[in-house]
């Protein structure tokens, strides 16, 4: 048994995937969902990065999902505020913040909010400690 445990070269690492797209009206028939650089999330906001272009205040549609060889938590719409602005190089920081259309709408999203986020601290912590 122990002689076993010596023959793997390298340690397998947990494997994540977060994607988040976000809703553009490009014109009064034409929308489409647009990929976006997710970061900074918690269950209630992510920051994105894009080269589209919002105003804060602005109400913006997205879609999450996540996924690992343990987990798949796919959430087709979750509206947000964009609440923070910063333009790098090309490209825009935006900070989101949830919003929900009744308390009873943010608790059926609740759930998978807080599975993301777990996961992603998680996936983060054990990176750190794969690396210290």
């Amino acid at each position: 048994m122990e002689a076993s445990k010596g023959r793997r070269r390298a340690d397998r690492y947990s494997w994540l995937t977060f994607e988040a797209k976000v809703h553009v009206k490009r014109s009064f028939f034409v929308k489409e969902w647009i990929p976006v650089v997710p970061f900074d999330f918690s269950r209630f906001g992510l920051g994105i990065q894009t080269d589209e272009s919002f105003e804060i205040g602005e109400e913006v549609q997205l879609t999450l999902e996540l996924e690992n060889e343990d987990l798949d938590v796919s959430i087709p719409v979750v509206k947000g505020i964009v609440r923070y602005k910063s333009k790098i190089h090309s490209r825009f920081d935006y900070g989101v913040e949830f919003i929900f259309a009744s308390k009873l709408s943010r608790h059926e999203m609740d759930d998978d909010l807080i599975r993301i986020e777990r996961a992603l601290q998680y996936f983060e912590s054990s990176r750190s400690a794969d690396g210290a």
